[in-house]
């Protein structure tokens, strides 16, 4: 387990698609949301534009997932969509490892496809096209789930996480990020204005952000921080910890 910062982990760029996301500028837009190729088209730049502390997630996820490979095990993301936090741990790892990308999008792994091939002289890359609850996750020690589980059936996502914990070699490490709601009604529209102005900041007219907005809901169901952690201890996780959290949006960390 290493116990080194990597400063320059959080400062490197992402290798993200210079497309940009105007898909509810003008109709017609998804809706209901849905990954179709045009999303896919810009699903960098909307989630990079979208999410708060994106970059930095993601280099956190990368310095866990550093600590915690265990050598001749393998190092999983699900939802991997275009690639991006494999291609960002492909360059910072320096022990060779299977990096496994889940996606049920074939566009997203063909993009991710693209992205991978830089890092393959170092690591053995696997890129699978299919639901997250139908694979196996055997033999590993990091499973990385980055706003991936949110869109999931309530369901279907306590029964991934249980076929992760048990497929998580002991001492294995899940890193969750969710989009979360409060548990205050108050609380929650404070954080609505809060990610609005967010996501304004970042270039998006006020009625693109109520157009996604409208397009996502029933498609994007969001839990409370507690409810996020409650699942975590009924899959098997007893020591379970939040690296970051800002507006909306946590990460949590699981230990095997």
């Amino acid at each position: 387990m290493s116990d080194q910062f990597d400063p320059e982990l959080f400062q490197t760029k992402l290798y993200l698609s210079p497309e940009k996301d105007q898909l509810f500028e003008t109709g017609p837009w998804p809706k209901p949301f849905v990954f179709n190729e045009d999303v896919v088209r810009v699903f960098d730049d909307m989630i990079s534009r979208s999410v708060p502390l994106y970059r930095e997630v993601l280099a956190c996820a990368a310095h866990w997932a550093r600590d915690y490979y265990q050598p001749g095990t393998r190092i999983i993301d699900i939802g991997c969509s275009t690639g991006t936090f494999l291609e960002l741990l492909g360059r910072f790892l320096k022990q060779p490892a299977t990096l496994v990308g889940i996606d049920n999008s074939q566009p997203m792994l063909e993009k991710a496809r693209q992205k991978l091939e830089r890092i393959q002289q170092i690591h053995q890359v696997e890129l699978i096209c299919e639901t997250a609850e139908n694979c196996s996750f055997e033999n590993s020690s990091v499973v990385v789930i980055n706003y991936t589980l949110q869109f999931l059936p309530l369901q279907v996502r306590q029964k991934l996480l249980r076929s992760i914990y048990e497929g998580l070699n002991p001492g294995g490490l899940l890193f969750l990020s969710e989009k979360v709601k409060s548990a205050c009604p108050q609380f929650q529209e404070t954080i609505n204005r809060h990610y609005e102005a967010f996501k304004a900041h970042n270039g998006y007219a006020k009625t693109e952000i109520e157009r996604k907005k409208e397009a996502l809901e029933n498609v994007l169901v969001p839990l409370t921080e507690a409810q996020q952690i409650s699942m975590l201890q009924e899959s098997g996780f007893s020591h379970i910890d939040s690296p970051i959290k800002l507006h909306n949006f946590i990460s949590l960390v699981a230990l095997k």
